[in-house]
Protein backbone atom coordinates (compact mmCIF):
# COMPACT_ATOMS: atom_id res chain seq x y z
CA UNK A 1 0.00 0.00 0.00
CA UNK A 2 2.80 2.45 0.73
CA UNK A 3 4.58 1.86 -2.38
CA UNK A 4 1.08 2.70 -4.34
CA UNK A 5 1.12 5.66 -2.43
CA UNK A 6 4.17 6.83 -2.88
CA UNK A 7 3.96 5.95 -6.99
CA UNK A 8 0.87 7.79 -7.39
CA UNK A 9 2.09 10.91 -5.20
CA UNK A 10 5.29 10.81 -7.46
CA UNK A 11 3.20 11.00 -10.72
CA UNK A 12 0.94 13.57 -9.51
CA UNK A 13 4.13 15.37 -8.77
CA UNK A 14 5.26 14.74 -12.10
CA UNK A 15 2.16 15.30 -14.15
CA UNK A 16 1.70 18.71 -12.35
CA UNK A 17 4.61 20.33 -13.27
CA UNK A 18 4.59 19.47 -16.84
CA UNK A 19 0.83 21.07 -17.10
CA UNK A 20 2.60 24.27 -16.20
CA UNK A 21 6.23 23.63 -18.08
CA UNK A 22 4.45 22.10 -21.57
CA UNK A 23 4.61 24.34 -24.30
CA UNK A 24 1.86 22.70 -26.24
CA UNK A 25 -1.53 23.75 -24.31
CA UNK A 26 -2.97 21.04 -25.50
CA UNK A 27 -0.22 18.86 -23.54
CA UNK A 28 -0.79 20.58 -21.03
CA UNK A 29 -4.42 19.52 -20.57
CA UNK A 30 -3.58 15.83 -21.12
CA UNK A 31 -1.17 16.16 -17.87
CA UNK A 32 -4.09 17.79 -16.08
CA UNK A 33 -5.80 14.59 -17.01
CA UNK A 34 -3.43 12.49 -16.08
CA UNK A 35 -3.02 14.52 -12.65
CA UNK A 36 -6.71 13.91 -11.56
CA UNK A 37 -6.61 10.46 -12.34
CA UNK A 38 -3.77 10.09 -9.94
CA UNK A 39 -5.33 12.19 -7.33
CA UNK A 40 -8.46 10.11 -7.59
CA UNK A 41 -6.17 6.94 -6.65
CA UNK A 42 -4.84 8.36 -3.89
CA UNK A 43 -8.22 9.47 -2.21
CA UNK A 44 -9.54 5.60 -3.34
CA UNK A 45 -6.50 4.11 -1.56
CA UNK A 46 -7.50 6.10 1.64
CA UNK A 47 -10.75 5.01 1.09
CA UNK A 48 -13.07 7.23 0.01
CA UNK A 49 -14.46 5.63 -2.98
CA UNK A 50 -17.53 8.04 -3.62
CA UNK A 51 -15.06 11.32 -3.64
CA UNK A 52 -12.24 9.51 -6.03
CA UNK A 53 -15.46 8.83 -8.62
CA UNK A 54 -16.52 12.58 -7.80
CA UNK A 55 -12.94 13.65 -8.88
CA UNK A 56 -13.10 11.82 -12.50
CA UNK A 57 -16.76 12.55 -13.37
CA UNK A 58 -16.31 16.23 -12.47
CA UNK A 59 -13.03 17.39 -13.09
CA UNK A 60 -11.74 14.76 -15.99
CA UNK A 61 -15.32 14.36 -17.44
CA UNK A 62 -16.46 17.94 -17.31
CA UNK A 63 -13.66 20.22 -16.78
CA UNK A 64 -10.95 18.65 -18.63
CA UNK A 65 -12.77 17.42 -21.44
CA UNK A 66 -14.17 21.22 -22.14
CA UNK A 67 -10.76 22.53 -21.50
CA UNK A 68 -9.74 20.35 -24.13
CA UNK A 69 -12.23 21.01 -26.60
CA UNK A 70 -12.20 24.93 -26.22
CA UNK A 71 -8.53 25.05 -26.96
CA UNK A 72 -8.59 22.80 -30.11
CA UNK A 73 -11.12 25.10 -30.90
CA UNK A 74 -8.98 27.99 -30.31
CA UNK A 75 -6.00 26.83 -32.59
CA UNK A 76 -3.72 28.27 -30.11
CA UNK A 77 -0.16 28.05 -31.79
CA UNK A 78 2.77 26.42 -30.50
CA UNK A 79 5.63 29.07 -28.59
CA UNK A 80 9.06 27.84 -27.79
CA UNK A 81 10.37 28.20 -24.50
CA UNK A 82 12.20 31.18 -24.28
CA UNK A 83 15.55 32.06 -22.79
CA UNK A 84 13.79 34.10 -20.27
CA UNK A 85 11.55 31.48 -18.79
CA UNK A 86 14.67 29.33 -18.59
CA UNK A 87 16.19 32.15 -16.31
CA UNK A 88 13.37 32.04 -14.32
CA UNK A 89 13.35 28.74 -13.75
CA UNK A 90 15.66 28.42 -10.34
CA UNK A 91 13.43 31.23 -8.77
CA UNK A 92 9.98 29.62 -9.53
CA UNK A 93 11.53 26.09 -8.24
CA UNK A 94 12.32 28.08 -4.52
CA UNK A 95 8.81 29.99 -4.25
CA UNK A 96 7.50 25.79 -5.06
CA UNK A 97 9.47 24.79 -2.34
CA UNK A 98 8.68 27.35 -0.08
CA UNK A 99 4.66 27.07 -1.43
CA UNK A 100 5.18 23.30 -0.06
CA UNK A 101 6.45 23.56 3.01
CA UNK A 102 3.91 26.23 4.07
CA UNK A 103 1.09 23.65 3.31
CA UNK A 104 3.07 21.06 5.12
CA UNK A 105 2.62 23.48 8.10
CA UNK A 106 -0.95 24.23 7.52
CA UNK A 107 -1.51 20.85 7.37
CA UNK A 108 -0.40 19.83 10.52
CA UNK A 109 -1.68 22.57 12.57
CA UNK A 110 -5.43 21.50 10.63
CA UNK A 111 -5.12 17.76 11.46
CA UNK A 112 -3.44 18.98 15.36
CA UNK A 113 -6.10 21.52 15.85
CA UNK A 114 -9.10 19.08 15.09
CA UNK A 115 -8.37 16.26 17.21
CA UNK A 116 -9.87 16.39 19.89
CA UNK A 117 -13.61 17.91 18.33
CA UNK A 118 -17.20 16.51 18.99
CA UNK A 119 -19.43 15.92 16.18
CA UNK A 120 -22.30 17.92 15.97
CA UNK A 121 -25.42 15.04 17.16
CA UNK A 122 -28.36 14.50 15.30
CA UNK A 123 -30.39 15.00 18.83
CA UNK A 124 -29.39 18.94 18.64
CA UNK A 125 -30.02 18.86 15.23
CA UNK A 126 -33.57 18.15 15.48
CA UNK A 127 -34.20 20.92 17.47
CA UNK A 128 -33.49 23.58 15.07
CA UNK A 129 -35.98 24.71 12.90
CA UNK A 130 -34.85 26.49 10.21
CA UNK A 131 -31.85 28.56 8.94
CA UNK A 132 -32.19 31.25 11.55
CA UNK A 133 -31.44 28.44 14.10
CA UNK A 134 -28.70 26.93 12.46
CA UNK A 135 -27.09 30.51 12.62
CA UNK A 136 -27.74 31.34 16.25
CA UNK A 137 -26.92 27.60 17.34
CA UNK A 138 -23.44 27.20 18.95
CA UNK A 139 -21.88 24.63 16.03
CA UNK A 140 -19.48 21.93 17.17
CA UNK A 141 -17.43 21.11 14.35
CA UNK A 142 -15.61 17.65 13.28
CA UNK A 143 -13.79 15.57 11.06
CA UNK A 144 -15.38 14.46 7.37
CA UNK A 145 -13.52 11.37 8.16
CA UNK A 146 -15.01 10.03 11.89
CA UNK A 147 -18.51 10.56 10.46
CA UNK A 148 -17.33 7.97 8.03
CA UNK A 149 -17.32 5.18 10.95
CA UNK A 150 -20.91 5.05 11.53
CA UNK A 151 -22.32 6.39 8.21
CA UNK A 152 -21.83 5.86 4.23
CA UNK A 153 -20.07 8.18 2.40
CA UNK A 154 -22.51 10.25 0.58
CA UNK A 155 -24.63 10.50 3.53
CA UNK A 156 -21.65 11.88 5.79
CA UNK A 157 -20.62 14.67 3.90
CA UNK A 158 -24.31 15.77 2.86
CA UNK A 159 -25.14 15.92 6.95
CA UNK A 160 -21.53 18.26 7.15
CA UNK A 161 -22.35 20.42 3.98
CA UNK A 162 -26.01 20.82 4.73
CA UNK A 163 -25.41 21.56 8.47
CA UNK A 164 -22.27 22.57 10.14
CA UNK A 165 -21.17 24.45 6.94
CA UNK A 166 -24.42 25.28 5.49
CA UNK A 167 -23.40 28.98 5.80
CA UNK A 168 -20.42 28.90 3.56
CA UNK A 169 -22.31 26.46 1.26
CA UNK A 170 -24.87 29.30 0.57
CA UNK A 171 -22.14 32.02 0.60
CA UNK A 172 -19.92 29.94 -1.61
CA UNK A 173 -22.93 29.39 -4.01
CA UNK A 174 -23.52 33.23 -4.02
CA UNK A 175 -19.92 34.10 -5.11
CA UNK A 176 -20.20 31.07 -7.61
CA UNK A 177 -23.70 33.29 -8.78
CA UNK A 178 -22.42 36.90 -8.85
CA UNK A 179 -19.61 35.58 -10.80
CA UNK A 180 -21.90 33.76 -13.25
CA UNK A 181 -23.66 37.17 -13.63
CA UNK A 182 -20.66 39.20 -13.85
CA UNK A 183 -19.36 37.28 -16.90
CA UNK A 184 -22.00 37.44 -18.48
CA UNK A 185 -22.09 41.19 -18.00
CA UNK A 186 -19.27 41.89 -19.00
CA UNK A 187 -19.18 40.20 -22.56
CA UNK A 188 -23.38 41.55 -23.27
CA UNK A 189 -22.53 43.34 -26.15
CA UNK A 190 -24.16 47.19 -26.45
CA UNK A 191 -24.53 48.28 -29.67
CA UNK A 192 -27.26 51.23 -30.70
CA UNK A 193 -27.76 50.28 -33.81
CA UNK A 194 -28.05 46.62 -33.36
CA UNK A 195 -31.76 45.71 -34.89
CA UNK A 196 -34.05 44.86 -32.38
CA UNK A 197 -37.46 42.74 -32.16
CA UNK A 198 -40.88 44.65 -30.87
CA UNK A 199 -43.88 42.39 -30.22
CA UNK A 200 -46.41 44.80 -29.30
CA UNK A 201 -45.66 46.96 -32.44
CA UNK A 202 -45.63 43.62 -34.73
CA UNK A 203 -49.16 42.24 -33.18
CA UNK A 204 -51.14 45.50 -33.84
CA UNK A 205 -49.88 45.94 -37.20
CA UNK A 206 -52.38 45.40 -39.98
CA UNK A 207 -52.08 42.37 -41.76
CA UNK A 208 -52.74 43.60 -45.26
CA UNK A 209 -50.26 46.43 -45.10
CA UNK A 210 -47.45 44.66 -44.16
CA UNK A 211 -47.32 43.04 -47.39
CA UNK A 212 -45.95 44.67 -50.28
CA UNK A 213 -45.22 43.93 -54.13
CA UNK A 214 -41.42 43.11 -54.59
CA UNK A 215 -42.05 43.64 -58.38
Amino acid sequence: MTILIDTFCALLITCATLVVQSSNPVYSVLFLILAFFNASALVLLSGHDYMAALFIVLYVGAMCTFFLFAIMILDIKVEPISEKRLKQAPINTIIAIIFALQCKNILNDFSSGFANVGLLSSSSLKEQKNFIDYLNYDLHYGLFSSVLDYTTQIYSLGSILYTTYAFELIIASLILLSAMLGSIASTLSRNSNAKGQHIYEQNIRDFKLTITNSN
